[in-house]
């Protein structure tokens, strides 16, 4: 959440960019950082010992594709009807809400103790 919100906020708030495009692009380096976070860190008893594989980011990425899009709604519904000083604060709200989506998709989906002994 971090990483995405320290881009969007440089690119936005200070660059002045567009926060729908730097939104999916933060999205795709912070996805990508998540999920190696919760490879070695959160799901770690199901990944031990279990190298990254272009599968399960894959799988990562595209569940986190449903909360990119809750992400993007709460976003363009903050910005269109509220006046933020910042709108990182926007984007905030909008990661903040696509991510019980996330965690729950990672864990049923893609980090599946079942799944991964498959492989």
């Amino acid at each position: 959440m971090l990483t995405n919100l320290i881009i969007f906020f440089i690119s936005v708030d200070i660059l002045k960019l567009w926060p729908n495009v730097i939104a999916v692009i933060a999205f795709l380096i912070a996805g990508t950082q998540n999920y190696m976070l919760h490879h070695m860190w959160t799901f770690n008893k199901m990944t031990c010992g279990k190298k990254f594989t272009f599968f399960d980011w894959f799988k990562f990425s595209l569940t986190s594709l449903i909360g990119l899009v809750i992400n993007i709604i709460i976003l363009n519904l903050i910005l269109h009807y509220y006046d933020v000083p910042y709108k990182v604060i926007a984007q905030g709200c909008g990661v903040f809400g696509g991510t019980a989506f996330n965690y729950l998709g990672s864990k049923y989906f893609v980090f599946n103790a079942k799944d991964l002994q498959k492989q």
